[in-house]
């Protein structure tokens, strides 16, 4: 029987904002659980694969604050106050590996708010 080879998940890294806002949204005096399971259920689908279909992922032009030239946006919720992703990826290196040395590369959360 031919053996397939798994998808490698990539590892997620946050910036300091990223992170900032994810404690906020757990501890701050705008905690919302609601919307912290919601980031979180969008983050579990982002680790797993960024191109779910879920996410509804896509390029976005010109991130404000941030000089990567491939940013991308994911869909954490839809409608009036939707939030988001924006993130980068470094795909693994020609040879499967990360610069962590785990394969599926490294997807860097830049940001995590409001659809700007």
């Amino acid at each position: 029987m031919p053996r397939t080879k798994e998808t490698a998940m990539p590892t997620l890294h946050y910036t300091t904002a990223a992170a900032r806002t994810l404690a906020c949204l757990e501890h701050g005096r705008r905690a919302d659980a609601v919307k912290l399971r919601r980031v979180r259920r969008a983050l579990d689908k982002l680790a797993v694969d960024p191109r779910h279909p879920g996410l509804c992922s896509h390029r976005y032009p010109g991130l404000p604050g941030h000089p990567h030239h491939r940013a991308w946006t994911s869909y954490v919720d839809q409608g009036a106050g939707a939030w988001r992703l924006f993130w980068t990826w470094d795909p693994a290196d020609g040879d499967g590996q990360d610069r962590d040395g785990q394969d599926g590369g490294v997807v860097t959360v830049l940001l995590i708010g409001p659809h700007l």
